[in-house]
């Protein structure tokens, strides 16, 4: 459970940070769920190093991932932040090469959204650890950071006087058993990271009341399985396990009711 504080910060700066939220025994089975899953979508082969893996789906492939969702520790804060009845939106693996420029993960102001983080290897500000701009989920700030836009591809492009590396900002330096939870309209990047450092997240709205919520979810959907399609070279694909669709688990069946009554698989 979060503190009145805790929360507070949240909804003021746009994430919090548990630290050591998960013991190192766990994250040591949660590293080698992780290394195995990422291994498996490569076949077997040595990761590269030259461009970023990510696998979708990622916490459904595996039970002991899967479970990570209805945790305490991650599901009460989400009741806390999202209120009751939030769903699930996906989840992603992920092995980086390079800097990731800054950027929000959407603009939808109006609809509550959380990234939660997990990072398996230490990171510091100058070794890819997470860095956000506090408050850059709300307006003004929001729309006033648009320039940093144009720095996504390319990050030694000025914006602000700076180029992407300089913009202020607040490093959220992790070790393993950290987790990181931030909204998701919240500016942040990451830079000097080594190629391969590893890092999931579990991703979650808040209950649609509107069409536009729906809308959205269906976007993000739509997107994810392009994705898919892209990297399997298919036309079919599956954003989402049955196993966790159709879970019989009380707390991944509320949080996938509405994906399974618009028709995602």
């Amino acid at each position: 459970m979060l503190t009145a504080e805790q929360i507070s910060h949240f909804d003021t700066f746009g994430f919090v940070v548990m630290r050591q939220y998960f013991s190192a025994a766990e994250m040591d089975e949660i590293s080698h769920e992780f290394d195995d899953v990422l291994a498996e979508d490569r076949q077997g082969q040595p990761f590269a190093g030259e461009t970023r893996q990510a696998v979708l789906g990622f916490i459904e492939k595996r039970a002991l991932l899967t479970h990570l969702v209805e945790d305490d520790r991650i599901f009460q804060p989400l009741e806390q932040l999202l209120g009751p009845g939030f769903v699930w939106i996906g989840s992603d693996g992920n092995l980086y090469v390079g800097d990731t420029g800054w950027h929000p993960d959407g603009s939808e102001l109006n609809y509550g959204r959380i990234k939660v983080a997990f990072y398996l290897d230490p990171v510091t500000k100058d070794s890819g650890c997470l860095r956000v701009i506090p408050g850059s989920h709300r307006m003004p700030l929001h729309t006033a950071l648009d320039p940093l836009k144009r720095q996504r591809a390319d990050t030694s492009l000025m914006a602000f006087g700076t180029d992407a590396s300089g913009v202020p900002c607040f490093p959220l330096e992790s070790q393993p058993g950290d987790v990181v939870f931030f909204n998701q309209n919240l500016w942040h990047a990451a830079f000097g990271g080594r190629s391969g450092r590893r890092m999931f997240t579990l991703n979650f709205g808040a209950q649609p009341t509107t069409d536009e919520h729906i809308a959205y979810l269906q976007r993000v959907y739509q997107s994810n399985l392009g994705h898919i399609q892209r990297m399997q070279n298919t036309q079919t694909g599956r954003v989402y396990e049955d196993e966790f669709l159709h879970s019989g688990r009380p707390r991944i069946q509320g949080m996938v009711g509405k994906l399974v009554e618009l028709g995602f698989k």
